[in-house]
C-alpha cells in the first residue's frame, strides 16, 4: 500500500519531486546513448581518416619518385642538348698505311667547313 501520510510532506509534492527526477533521470540517460552514439561516429571518422592517411602516404612516395626520376632526367639535359647542339670533331686524317677513309665516306661533310667539303 502507500506509506502513511506524512503531514509534513503532502503526497503531490513528493510526487511532483519524483516525478522531477525521474526526468532527470531520462535526461542523463538520453545524454548517454547520444554520447554512444557520437562515439561510434568518431570512431567510424577516425578509421576512414586513417585509411586516408594511408592512401595519401602511399600517394605521396609514388610522386617522390615520379619526382626523382625527373630529377634525373633534368640534370642529364643539359648534356643531351650539348651533344645536340655541338657537332661531332671532324674525322682524323688518314694514317700513312691505312685505307682511304674518303673512299668509305660521303663527299660531302656536315657542317661544311670549306666549300670544297661539298663537292
Amino acid at each position: 500500500m502507500y506509506p502513511p501520510h506524512n503531514p509534513t510532506h503532502p503526497p503531490v509534492p513528493r510526487l511532483r519531486s519524483v516525478k522531477i527526477e525521474q526526468g532527470k533521470l531520462n535526461d542523463q540517460a538520453n545524454t548517454l546513448a547520444e554520447l554512444a552514439k557520437t562515439q561510434n561516429a568518431m570512431y567510424d571518422l577516425m578509421s576512414e581518416l586513417h585509411a586516408q592517411h594511408e592512401d595519401l602516404e602511399a600517394r605521396l612516395a609514388a610522386l617522390e619518385s615520379r619526382l626523382d626520376a625527373l630529377g634525373t632526367s633534368l640534370q642529364a639535359l643539359p648534356s643531351l642538348i650539348t651533344q645536340a647542339i655541338h657537332p661531332l670533331p671532324p674525322p682524323l686524317p688518314p694514317q700513312p698505311g691505312a685505307p682511304d677513309q674518303a673512299a668509305q665516306s660521303s663527299p660531302c661533310r656536315w657542317p661544311p667547313v670549306a666549300p670544297s667539303d661539298c663537292g
